[in-house]
């Protein structure tokens, strides 16, 4: 019952999510807004490649949105990250993965579909991890549900409905009604959310209104032998 079977579009939550939808998806969308997602497509958009590495001791993290915005064509990056990063590296073992966002939704939504072959397509919102720092993070393990993939989540379900690939199971679809509704104030929520107001006090402003740009990206990530391309 929680592979949502019978559904054509189909969303869950984080690790337990790929875990639940990998081995019965075409295609899995992993979605992290703030900031991983946003940050692949920023580099993949101007002909960047990046390479997903699981974090560790020596990781110095990924890059933020506002360091990506002019990229030289065939530079190779490399991204670490403990929510998207992770996620796509774990759900590559098992079906296709790409990497969307706001910006990038109406694009992704609309290659999904032709990878797929009519076959299942899943979304997954990463979500956060509570903790002050990456090590307490894994030790806790505990996800925090976070409105901002939610979002990107639901941009992407609406986009793929609108293309006629159903049907939604019922969590896709509320993630997509949810996204409707809360269209016209994503600056609003984006820059007032937890990870928002995070950020805000990290004097990255300018990563949130790069994350919450809608549909101005072509990019369509896709993760081939552990890079986006």
């Amino acid at each position: 019952m929680f592979t949502q079977d019978g559904f054509g579009v189909r969303m869950e939550w984080g690790m337990a999510g790929v875990e639940a939808l990998a081995p019965h998806c075409t295609v899995l969308i992993i979605v992290d807004v703030l900031s991983f997602t946003t940050s692949v497509d920023l580099a993949v958009s101007q002909g960047a490649r990046v390479v997903v590495k699981a974090p560790d001791e020596q990781s110095t993290g990924l890059k933020r949105p506002s360091e990506l915005k002019s990229v030289q064509a065939g530079t190779e990056l490399t991204f670490t990250s403990p929510n998207g990063g992770r996620l796509s590296e774990f759900a590559a073992q098992r079906t296709r993965v790409m990497a969307g966002c706001l910006r990038n939704a109406a694009a992704v939504a609309d290659r999904a579909i032709d990878l797929a072959d009519r076959g299942p397509i899943g979304v997954i919102p990463a979500g956060e991890q509570w903790g002050v720092n990456f090590y307490e993070r894994q030790k806790s393990g505990a996800m925090r549900v976070a409105m901002e993939d939610y979002l990107g989540a639901g941009a992407i379900v609406s986009a793929l409905l609108a293309e006629g690939y159903s049907p939604a199971s019922p969590e896709a679809a509320f993630a997509a009604t949810s996204y409707r509704t809360a269209e016209p104030y994503l600056a609003e929520l984006l820059g007032g959310c937890g990870s928002g107001l995070e950020l805000g006090e990290k004097g990255l402003s300018e990563d949130i209104a790069l994350a919450g740009q809608v549909n101005v990206s072509k990019a369509t990530p896709t993760l081939v032998n552990g890079v986006f391309q």
